[in-house]
């Protein structure tokens, strides 16, 4: 399930095969409220519909998009189903399609397994007024250590609660958001490796041929190398398998996204030794296996969960690769290289083909679709088709995106649309085109939906705006020590390029307040739409807390709630979990940032986060692996539950606690 709103409901979904497929959205008497249009598959090598794509010889790919009856909407809150039907070559007469004629000659494909209760169907509803969605991050295959895919917390909730969707007792989940790093394409264990390489061939038809490199003679766990002698720019410490071929990164999202095929890894290792993998892999492969065959076990239910909840998905650096886009020289050294990139290009247009263009259609023109089908399907590898395909996906501008629901949501671009204002130092995370956007895309929203005035505005940011303190202001600080040094010492000063460079990286600096310039700017373009406050919903961290705060410039306070939901499966390691959770709980709770030595009264800016902690508990970080439920009443959130191995944490959130922080 993907974008669902009342004039458009989209399904996602991918086959071996070209296939003539509609979709029927249902309601409980199996009533047809909509469907989308049935087109020919035409010519292979031309987009021939806005519903599907050939991406290689055994991969299409299909938003099958229902559109509601003439003069009617999807009705909210009620239980919806949907059919897809394959229907025979003879249809051709779409037109006619809901007065029967089709009858016999369209065939419903069986998705009894995937559906919830005594129905035939997956089912979903679309809300009114949102009262509970889901929210997470950090998703990797081998990363859930003891604890698991918190994915499985959210299909449990789905499957207890997936008829209660009716307003007053609403207690199944309207849509889920994963905040980025859904894989991790730069960090892939041993065995999945091995597997994703051999279905990416089946896929496209063929090896890819990257710059200067041959796929086919790079060993298992051995990529890592290759980046580093062909000059690839990347950074990533846990590149040995990193994923480099647009078949690899597809591969990749149909197996973490449900495995439908039933691929199965190899489970020892004389199996993968067979495969070329060097001796000395053998320890990490048996260290990666427990909890890659733990995630491998529970792929069926995530496959069920999302395909009954509308989802929607933003890219953080993970899913292209560790570090992307962290600084100006990150940005140059990979862009001047041609395998660095073209790897970043095969992992934007495998973003745009699982993830992006589900969340909103209209979202990518026509000339971007054809650059990137005209590449997957070139088989004479043109270099100007190449060169196109490269610099389409690199300078897209609209992977960011818009819910028009109550309150509204709206997913930021961090990653690709920064400002850098020097070499080795952090960037602005959204330049000033990408703010001016953010304030279109909530004018848009305003003007369409008119909510009432002190509607918040969700903002998904991966990265959390108001941050732990106790990792940021340490990092904050070795980097201004590291300028001072340089700026009393001239002598420092010729090797404090380097030593930046290497902190930022071995840090991951990324914070929105390690550019100070940026995060004013940030909290400047969301005064400037008018409203008291916003919501941010985060992830990317690793660990989970809820934080309460404001933002004070030229005489206007907006008021701000921070919600981080990490890792979904992707747990630090048990030292560092402890150590961030203690630092979490001995730690002052509040936090500020500002400036405020300054005669120009209107440079002046301050911000005041404090931590909150869950109810019955003294530790506001939580480490473990986890899913965010938020809660609504009245259109803004009163509580923040973390869904864990075992239990549930719970934040409250009351709305009277943000007014009396700024008046502190």
């Amino acid at each position: 399930m993907r974008r669902s709103t009342r004039n458009r409901v989209c399904v996602w979904l991918a086959t071996d095969r070209p296939r003539r497929l509609r979709l029927v959205v249902m309601g409980r008497d199996e009533r047809v409220w909509g469907r989308s249009s049935l087109d020919g598959l035409g010519d292979p090598g031309v987009i021939a519909s806005a519903q599907h794509m050939k991406l290689g010889e055994r991969l299409w790919i299909y938003l099958l998009q229902a559109r509601p009856e003439i003069g009617e909407e999807f009705p909210c809150d009620t239980l919806l189903g949907y059919r897809i039907e394959e229907v025979d070559d003879v249809e051709v007469d779409d037109a006619k399609a809901g007065e029967g004629e089709a009858d016999g000659e369209a065939i419903a494909l069986d998705l009894s397994e995937l559906a919830y209760g005594a129905s035939k169907y997956p089912s979903f509803f679309i809300p009114s007024a949102l009262q509970r969605i889901l929210h997470g991050s950090c998703r990797k295959p081998h990363g859930g250590l003891e604890r698991g895919d918190a994915l499985l917390r959210a299909e449990a909730l789905l499957a207890e609660n997936h008829a209660a969707v009716e307003i007053g007792n609403q207690k199944r989940p309207a849509l889920l958001l994963l905040t980025g790093d859904q894989i991790y394409a730069d960090d892939v264990a041993l065995a999945l490796a091995a597997l994703l390489r051999q279905k990416a061939v089946k896929l496209t038809g063929s090896r890819e041929v990257l710059p200067g490199i041959d796929l086919e003679r790079i060993p298992l766990h051995g990529r890592k190398e290759v980046l580093q002698k062909r000059n690839s720019g990347f950074s990533s410490g846990e590149a040995e398998n990193h994923l480099f071929s647009f078949g690899e990164f597809a591969a990749m999202y149909l197996y973490v996204f449900g495995n439908a095929c039933a691929w199965q890894p190899a489970s020892d290792w004389g199996a993968i030794r067979a495969l070329g993998a060097p001796d000395e892999a053998e320890g990490v492969f048996r260290a990666q296996q427990p909890a890659l065959l733990r995630f491998h076990a529970t792929l069926g239910k995530v496959r069920k969960l999302l395909a009954n909840i509308p989802t929607y998905m933003i890219f953080d650096d993970h899913d292209v690769t560790d570090d992307w886009n962290i600084t100006l020289a990150w940005y140059d050294g990979v862009r001047a290289s041609p395998l660095g990139r073209r790897i970043v290009a095969n992992a934007l247009a495998a973003y745009w083909a699982f993830q992006g263009w589900g969340n909103d259609p209209d979202n990518f023109d026509k000339e971007l679709l054809w650059s990137i089908q005209q590449r997957l399907t070139d088989t004479t590898n043109d270099a100007s088709i190449a060169e196109r395909y490269d610099l389409h996906t690199w300078k897209h501008r609209g992977w960011g995106f818009s819910i028009p629901s109550l309150p509204p949501i709206i997913a930021l671009d961090s990653r690709s649309q920064r400002q850098y204002d020097s070499e080795n130092l952090p960037a602005q995370l959204m330049d000033r085109y990408a703010l001016d956007g953010l304030r279109l895309q909530w004018a848009r929203l305003v003007t369409d939906l008119q909510p009432p005035p002190d509607t918040w505005p969700l903002l998904v940011a991966t990265t959390p705006v108001l941050g732990f303190a106790g990792i940021e202001l340490a990092e904050n600080t070795i980097l201004w020590a590291v300028k001072e040094i340089a700026r009393n010492y001239p002598l420092f000063a010729w090797v404090a390029g380097p030593i930046e460079k290497w902190l930022v990286h071995k840090l991951d600096v990324e914070s929105w307040i390690s550019n100070k310039a940026g995060y004013r700017a940030l909290f400047e373009a969301l005064q400037r739409m008018g409203r008291s406050g916003c919501v941010f919903l985060s992830g990317d961290v690793h660990y989970a807390f809820s934080a309460q705060g404001s933002f004070t410039a030229n005489d206007r306070t907006l008021h701000c709630l921070q919600l981080t939901s990490s890792a979904l499966c992707n747990m630090p390691d048990p030292r560092s979990g402890k150590l961030l959770e203690k630092l979490g709980s001995r730690l002052p709770r509040e936090t500020r940032h500002g400036v405020w030595l300054t005669w120009r009264k209107d440079r002046r800016w301050s911000t005041v986060a404090t931590l909150l902690r869950p109810n019955g508990s003294d530790k506001p970080i939580h480490a473990q692996c986890n899913i965010g439920l938020v809660e609504f009443a009245d259109g803004r959130p009163v509580r923040h539950c973390l869904l864990v191995d075992g239990g549930t944490l719970v934040y409250d959130l009351p709305p009277a606690g943000v007014a009396a922080l700024a008046s502190r």
